[in-house]
């Protein structure tokens, strides 16, 4: 049976993952460097890896080595690893122009857009004309939402290629997100024009179909784009350009019904895409029926060609939901199943192990990786972490980094073990590395936005958010932490510009009025907090309005109107009678108006719809503590503590009842 499935062999996955201990240094003879040239213009770069990788032990400075290395990794999917041997080929002048242009290909996939620029930039000082390097600068621009800059570049790729359907795609998306609709519509015009006598056209179809169902939207005429989208969706249904936008579009539409049903049917008509399989499942999840979810993912694994991918996306899925243990049983089955297995993938497995808290299992790993000083001194230096032994935990991380300073996950360790020690300042610098190396690390921004706020720095919160959000200009989230941090510093243009992106983007309207009501209730108590929410006319019956209904029932409370609070949830509840939220803030109400056996049930019916639900979790803990019930209630905070890491008061709470008892 299925390791995941045999819940009475909870340990049997680790004898499976212990076995991999063998497979991590397979022995063969070493292939000669010609060789080597060979196995990659064959595409076999995944075999060169680790002999590249025991001849750079030998010469870590040789250019070809680097070049060889760098290419292996870049063409295997490991876009950041690829990005410091190539940063150290391009460096010879030889090399200066191929290799910085695999060099910003391997930023562009695993690093900052930003940090494309000047290396693009380089290249055309020495190649003026070269194509190539002009449609990396747009890439890099338009990612850096450098749009006026991205049209300049554009009109000196389409002198050079005349007609060409990047550029013209990518005049089309800069005008749009510049809000130049009239100038727009006429680029969806040119491509449309250019495409009809380009070789190759049909491939471009649902590109163009997208781009005008895109064009719509940012026009202001949502009802044209929806219509669009859904003529997109009917002629191209398992194709990735449409169907991964066409799903945003619904998301953002409040239609979250209409998005998985788009999912549902790509993945019925490309099961064995995996990009679809792990789409479905994890909108699956978000809707509830995680049950069904992980049944896709694991139906994946029966797909024999498939199967070791398939193992490492349901540990994907697994890992971004913090269930640690669950990921490292399935990546090791996929481990099971590959032969000579790089040690970089090994690594990953041994992190999860790790964080799953096998910490014994974890370093029974670490004696293989002798030969790899990078990944033996990340992984025990977070294993150390996790022990509480900071300094000793420093001094491996610390060595990692000399081998590779532009690795994020070592700056961010780096950055925990310098919290631990008390030296704040490092750990801000640290965090900010870690950030500028994977801008998308959404772990360090939260890490160092909790920093700064505890040593009193927010004017620096601004800066990093603005960043963080120019890197992903569609994550919600970060706009929220705009909004919290500039309200606090009072930084009035920074709030407003937040405020507005964040108020484009419908399903977030709840959110945003959420954040706008902490400020008034933070200035002025919770009488401006409720009439901040009551004048933004929302529709709090609404699931996606569920953060305002929740400030609104706080600030009742406190404003000892728990009856009110209560007449606002039932209404939600009447509307939506299975969304946990409003279980969780009818127990709430309950509690604070002195029903506290209803109170129990309410935060119970939340758990039984969501067993992750913090709040309900810390309810329940808290009625139990007011019955003298101090063990169950110190379990119940443990639990909540670790269905939400971020919020500290959870584990404050247990710990207020440990030291009573």
């Amino acid at each position: 049976m299925n390791p995941i499935l045999d819940r009475a062999a909870p340990r049997r996955w680790l004898a499976t993952g212990l076995a991999l201990l063998g497979a991590v240094a397979a022995c063969s003879p070493e292939p000669t460097l010609e060789e080597l040239r060979g196995f990659q213009e064959s595409g076999r770069f995944a075999d060169t890896i680790e002999p590249l990788r025991a001849r750079l032990e030998v010469a870590p400075d040789d250019p070809e080595l680097n070049h060889l290395y760098g290419l292996a990794l870049l063409r295997t999917g490991q876009a950041a690893l690829a990005i410091w041997p190539l940063r150290k080929s391009a460096a010879d002048p030889s090399r200066e122009i191929t290799d910085s242009l695999l060099l910003i290909e391997a930023i562009l996939a695993g690093g900052s857009a930003e940090d494309a620029i000047p290396v693009v930039n380089r290249v055309l000082e020495l190649e003026p004309d070269r194509v190539e390097a002009l449609r990396l600068r747009v890439a890099a621009l338009s990612r850096s939402r450098m749009n006026e800059e991205v049209l300049v570049d554009v009109d000196r790729l389409l002198e050079l290629k005349p007609g060409d359907p990047d550029a013209l795609t990518s005049r089309l998306l800069a005008l749009l997100s510049l809000d130049r609709a009239e100038e727009a519509e006429q680029a969806l015009a040119a491509l449309s024009d250019a495409l009809k006598n380009h070789d190759g056209g049909y491939e471009w179809e649902p590109r163009v179909c997208g781009a005008t169902a895109t064009f719509f939207k940012e026009k202001g005429e949502p009802e044209a784009a929806e219509q669009r989208w859904n003529e997109c969706l009917e002629h191209f249904p398992a194709d990735e350009l449409i169907v991964f936008p066409g799903v945003e579009f619904f998301i953002d539409a409040n239609k979250g019904a209409r998005a998985t049903e788009i999912l549902r049917r790509a993945f019925e008509a490309a099961p064995t895409n995996l990009a679809f399989v792990e789409a479905y499942a994890n909108r699956l999840a978000v809707t509830g029926d995680s049950e069904q979810a992980e049944r896709i993912l694991l139906a994946a694994t029966e797909d024999d060609v498939n199967a070791i991918q398939a193992w490492f996306t349901a540990a994907d899925y697994y890992e971004r939901r913090d269930e640690f243990g669950k990921a490292a049983e399935v990546m090791a089955n996929g481990l099971a199943l590959m032969g000579e297995i790089p040690p970089m993938v090994v690594g990953e497995y041994v992190d999860l192990l790790i964080r799953a808290g096998e910490l014994e299992q974890a370093e029974a790993f670490l004696p293989k990786f002798e030969n790899e000083p990078l990944i033996s001194n990340l992984l025990r230096g977070r294993l150390l972490l996790v022990r509480g032994k900071s300094a000793e935990a420093l001094e491996a991380l610390e060595e990692g980094l000399r081998i590779w300073p532009d690795n994020a996950v070592a700056r961010t360790l780096v950055a925990e073990a310098c919290e631990q020690q008390g030296d704040f300042d490092r750990a801000v610098i640290e965090y900010a590395e870690a950030l500028r190396a994977s801008p998308s690390d959404r772990d360090a921004l939260k890490r160092l936005l909790r920093l700064l706020e505890a040593i009193g720095r927010d004017d620096e919160a601004g800066a990093v958010l603005d960043r963080f959000w120019r890197e992903n200009p569609n994550d919600t989230e970060s706009l929220l932490q705009v909004i919290r941090f500039a309200g606090r510093a009072n930084q009035k243009a920074r709030l407003d510009r937040a405020v507005r992106l964040l108020g484009e983007i419908p399903t977030s309207r709840g959110a945003l009025i959420a954040e706008l009501a902490a400020i008034q209730f933070a200035r002025e108590g919770p009488v401006a907090g409720i009439a901040s929410i009551r004048g933004a006319n929302l529709d709090l019956r609404r699931p996606v309005n569920g953060p305002a209904l929740r400030k609104l029932v706080e600030y009742l409370i406190a404003d000892g109107k728990a009856r009110e609070a209560l007449r606002e949830v039932d209404a939600a509840l009447a509307a939506n009678a299975d969304v946990p939220l409003f279980h969780e803030l009818r127990g709430a109400a309950l509690s604070a108006a002195g029903d506290k056996d209803g109170a129990r049930a309410s935060f119970e019916r939340a758990i039984g719809l969501d067993p992750k639900r913090a709040a309900g979790l810390a309810g329940l803990a808290a009625l139990a503590a007011e019955r003298g019930e101090s063990a169950s209630a110190i379990e119940l905070y443990d639990r909540a503590s670790a269905a939400d890491l971020d919020d500290s008061s959870y584990a404050w709470q247990a710990l207020q009842l440990v030291a009573a008892s």
